[in-house]
C-alpha cells in the first residue's frame, strides 16, 4: 500500500456505474409504474373529494328544501286550526242564539198556558159562584125567611165558598 497517491480506483467507477445502471433501470421499469399509481391515487383521491362536496352541497340543499317544507306545513297546520277555532265559535254562537230562541218560545208557550190556565179557573169559579148563587137562591126562596134565617143562610154560603177555594 505504499503505492501511488494518485492511483486510480476502479471499483469506485464501477459502484458509480452500477448505482448509475440502477437509476436507469429504476426509471425504465418501477418509476413509471410507481409514478403511474401516484397518479391514479392522486387522481382517485380528487374524485373522491369532489364527489364528497357535491353530497355536502346536495345534503345543505335538501337540508333548506326540507326547512321549508317544514315551515310551509306548521304555517298550513296554523292556519286549519284558526279556521277551525273560528268555525267552532261560530258554531258555538249558532247553538247558543237557537238555545235562546228556544228558550224564548217556551217561555211564551209556558205563558200562554198559563193564562189559558187562569181564565179556566176564573171561569169554572164564576160558573161555581152561579151555581152557588142559584142555590142561595133557591134556598132562601124556600125558606121563610126572617132576618135570623138570612144571616144564618149567609154563613152558610160563606163557608161553601172558602171550602170549594
Amino acid at each position: 500500500m505504499g503505492g501511488n497517491p494518485i492511483q486510480f480506483d476502479w471499483t469506485l467507477v464501477a459502484t458509480i456505474l452500477s448505482f448509475l445502471l440502477l437509476v436507469w433501470l429504476l426509471k425504465a421499469k418501477a418509476w413509471g409504474p410507481l409514478m403511474k399509481i401516484m397518479e391514479e391515487r392522486r387522481t382517485h383521491i380528487e374524485s373522491m373529494l369532489s364527489q364528497a362536496e357535491s353530497e355536502r352541497i346536495q345534503a345543505e340543499q335538501i337540508k333548506r328544501e326540507y326547512q321549508e317544507e317544514m315551515r310551509k306545513a306548521r304555517q298550513e297546520a296554523q292556519e286549519v286550526i284558526a279556521k277551525a277555532t273560528k268555525v267552532s265559535e261560530e258554531r258555538a254562537a249558532e247553538i247558543l242564539a237557537q238555545s235562546h230562541e228556544e228558550a224564548e218560545k217556551i217561555k211564551k208557550s209556558a205563558l200562554v198556558d198559563i193564562e189559558r190556565e187562569r181564565d179556566r179557573a176564573i171561569s169554572e169559579v164564576k160558573a161555581q159562584v152561579a151555581d152557588l148563587s142559584v142555590l142561595v137562591a133557591e134556598k132562601i126562596i124556600r125558606q121563610k125567611l126572617d132576618l135570623k134565617g138570612q144571616g144564618d143562610l149567609i154563613d152558610q154560603f160563606i163557608q161553601e165558598v172558602g171550602e170549594m177555594q
